[in-house]
């Protein structure tokens, strides 16, 4: 049946844009605990959250993900902790679930063609910065109201004093040895950490632009969680 929405994906960066306030969903991954080479199937269990525009152009997309949004991910059929079991950590079988966002208030800096995302974290509920999270994924696709992207598990942690450590190391080396990338993607991924490392010690766009100081429109609702 036809509902009016356009669901061919496209590369993100060109028009049509997201006016700001519009909700919109934030898609990862296709493979066991949102990990892949192409983007979500959305037959199959994955990660995803309820967002609002804060910018979208040329340069690339901002979103707001508050605290208290619902959200699905994907979870260990088992019933077990996602690193419960490394030795399983990439080949549990996998069942679709609902929650809650919980962990920080996060402003998401999405750069055009970049593989990774810039978020923002603020301390739930009161503004004050917590620091930068860097998640290296694959460059952005999206539809008439979704965004869709792969996660790459290395991430960056990025304190308040700017200083960048290294995160999910262990993991990424899991995900070799569990088939879920190969070493020459694993090289890859470990190029556009150590580009993004590059970002931040010259501290370039987006983390001079002053999203720390964002604050969120309070008529704003909280985003709901389409089918």
């Amino acid at each position: 049946m036809f509902d009016g929405v356009s669901h061919e994906r496209r590369r993100s960066g060109g028009p049509p844009y997201w006016s700001a306030g519009t909700q919109v969903i934030w898609r990862e991954g296709t493979g066991p605990l949102g990990t892949g080479g192409t983007v979500v199937d959305t037959s199959v269990p994955h990660f995803a959250q309820p967002v609002t525009v804060v910018r979208d152009d040329a340069d690339g997309l901002v979103v707001w993900l508050r605290c208290g949004s619902p959200v699905r991910r994907a979870a260990r059929a088992d019933g077990r902790g996602k690193r419960d079991d490394p030795g399983t950590l990439f080949t549990a079988d996998l069942v679709d679930e609902r929650g809650t966002h919980t962990l920080f208030d996060q402003l998401r800096v999405a750069p055009t063609g970049r593989p990774w995302s810039v978020w923002v974290l603020f301390a739930g509920g009161s503004g004050e910065l917590a620091g930068w999270y860097v998640n290296l994924e694959q460059p952005h696709v999206r539809d008439d109201r979704a965004v869709y992207t792969s996660d790459h598990v290395l991430d960056l942690v990025v304190d308040p004093d700017r200083s960048v450590t290294r995160k999910d190391e262990d993991e990424l080396a899991l995900a070799v040895a569990q088939g879920v990338f190969d070493r020459p993607t694993v090289a890859a991924i470990e190029d556009h950490a150590a580009d993004a490392e590059a970002v931040v010690a010259r501290w370039g766009p987006p983390f001079c632009e002053g999203w720390e100081t964002f604050r969120p429109d309070p008529a704003w609702p909280l985003p709901d969680l389409r089918e």
